[in-house]
């Protein structure tokens, strides 16, 4: 074998060791406690193996490395990093890429195809981690490739919890990308891999023989018989499909990828959002206990059902962004469920919107936007509006700035009297600089004899209501204004909570 040497390689130092030492050395450890760690690495001294929630119910095994194992681990890991270039058709544990991105790829086809491999980390022992390490690719000599291989496998397979076997498993299954792939090229597919999760995709309605032979029925649970061509990629590359997993989607039906719907965008399913809303209320109503014994099945630990609560709104929080109204609705349910000491929880729990509109105005004109107060509130909108939202001995400064943050929509009366004092202005500038990550939420009404343009040039260019000069003209105003207010309120409701699941 002839392994061509650079200066700069990270491999380096470890292609050119020999022996135990030589390899501590190389990792910046001690060669006497690195000899210890490798002589005990598979007998389980060295892991810590329990269960955490999995995301859909149930539990996941775990064997993390503790101690001197996870340090050489660690220092081995960022070595195989540097090494590792992974293509763009790798999705899983890839800096940048993710489940979501995964999804994405494979947003509005005409067909989806899921295959998993099975036993995807398990399946990957020390031989064939050993072997990979002897290969061109790294060069190693036997015993560093011994070395290597027993400190990175455990019980003849990748531990699920160190933090070599995700970079190990993409390099091991880099042979079955490139045969997938040429499949993907020569019949024009979309195709990603994230971790044992592979996609195909495409917006053609024939789906070519050497990908998928047959399927029956046409609809429902089917039956798949994989071509030839992905059967033999799987083969020669030492992996097995799971068939249990293996599922052919159209677009009439959900189409799933990595968790998502990527029918149209990639979103959760509605279903989720409903189970974890009954979770929720199970622990408001029962305890946190109760609600692990209900929904886990396999732990009655109430630090583990929380766990799993945070890990669902993290999920959420990922796929739907940082300023969805659901993610912070549900962050308010978990807290007021018993979550505590999650500092993100809480920060989005406090994003939740109280009111529908803010009324902004002076107080000259209150008596005109009373009567628009009054006609929202009849359609059922929650309105801010200050001498009904604001109670004797409360700050006014606190009390208005809390109604602007917590208020979906924000309606300022723009009149002569308003321009010229100082506190409507300022609740205009706040709505304004909010309005910057949140477009179309202030919503003017200027009088009939304001001039925006003159006063307001900012305000110019967003579409406004004028309020008509005559009085016999209000109520037909008043109840447009308040019938297109309610609509943009359900509008805005109804956008978060349109999933595609």
């Amino acid at each position: 074998m002839t392994v061509n040497l650079a200066w700069d390689d990270p491999l380096l130092p470890l292609r050119l060791a020999h022996s135990v030492q030589d390899v501590a050395s190389a990792l910046g450890l001690e060669p006497g406690k690195f000899f210890y760690v490798v002589k005990n690495a598979d007998n389980g001294r060295y892991y810590k193996q329990f269960q955490i929630p999995k995301k859909k119910g149930g539990m996941r095994d775990i064997s993390k490395p503790v101690r001197g194992l996870a340090l050489a681990q660690d220092r081995f890991a960022a070595i195989l990093l540097r090494k590792y270039e992974p293509k763009q058709f790798v999705k899983g544990y890839v800096k940048g890429q993710s489940f979501l991105t995964n999804a994405q790829y494979h947003e509005r086809q005409r067909w989806v195809l899921n295959i998993d491999i099975k036993d995807f980390f398990p399946s990957i022992g020390f031989a064939r981690v050993r072997g990979l390490f002897l290969s061109n690719y790294f060069g190693f000599n036997e015993r560093v490739a011994t070395i290597l291989a027993r400190i990175t496998t455990f019980q003849d397979g990748l531990p699920q919890g160190a933090s070599t076997s995700p970079v190990i498993a993409n390099i091991i299954a880099h042979n079955l990308d490139k045969r997938l792939v040429e499949i993907a090229i020569k019949e024009r597919l979309r195709y990603t891999r994230y971790a044992d999760d592979i996609t195909f995709s495409s917006s053609q309605k024939v789906i070519p023989s050497s990908v998928i032979k047959s399927w029956e029925p046409l609809n429902g649970t089917r039956t798949i018989v994989l071509g030839n061509g992905i059967t033999d990629a799987f083969r020669s590359a030492r992996f097995e499909v799971n068939e249990k997993k293996t599922r052919i989607l159209f677009p009439s039906e959900r189409q799933e990828v990595t968790g998502l719907i990527v029918n149209r965008k990639a979103n959760v399913w509605r279903s989720d959002i409903s189970l974890l809303r009954m979770k929720l209320h199970s622990a408001r109503v029962h305890g946190a206990s109760k609600a692990a014994k209900l929904w886990l099945k396999t732990s009655e630990n109430p630090i583990h059902f929380w766990q799993h609560i945070e890990g669902w709104l993290s999920y959420i929080l990922q796929v739907r962004g940082p300023n969805d109204a659901v993610v912070a609705k549900l962050c308010k349910m978990a807290v007021l469920s018993g979550l505590k000491g999650s500092e993100w929880i809480e920060r989005y729990a406090d994003m939740v919107r109280e009111f529908d509109v803010f009324l902004s105005h002076a107080s000259e004109d209150k008596p005109k936007i009373r009567k628009l107060k009054d006609r929202l509130e009849l359609l059922g909108l929650k309105v801010f509006f200050d001498e009904s939202s604001i109670s004797w001995g409360d700050s006014i400064v606190d009390k208005i700035n809390h109604g602007l943050l917590k208020s979906s929509y924000f309606v300022p009366f723009l009149s002569d009297t308003f321009s010229i004092k100082g506190w409507t202005n300022k609740e205009l500038n706040s709505a304004i600089s909010l309005n910057i990550n949140r477009k179309g939420r202030i919503l003017p009404i200027c009088d009939a004899d304001f001039s925006v343009e003159e006063n307001y040039p900012l305000l110019n260019e967003t579409l406004y209501r004028k309020w008509p000069l005559a009085a016999a003209d209000e109520d037909a105003f008043l109840d447009s204004v308040a019938d297109e207010i309610l609509k943009k309120v359900l509008l805005s409701n109804a956008k978060p909570t349109d999933l595609s699941g």
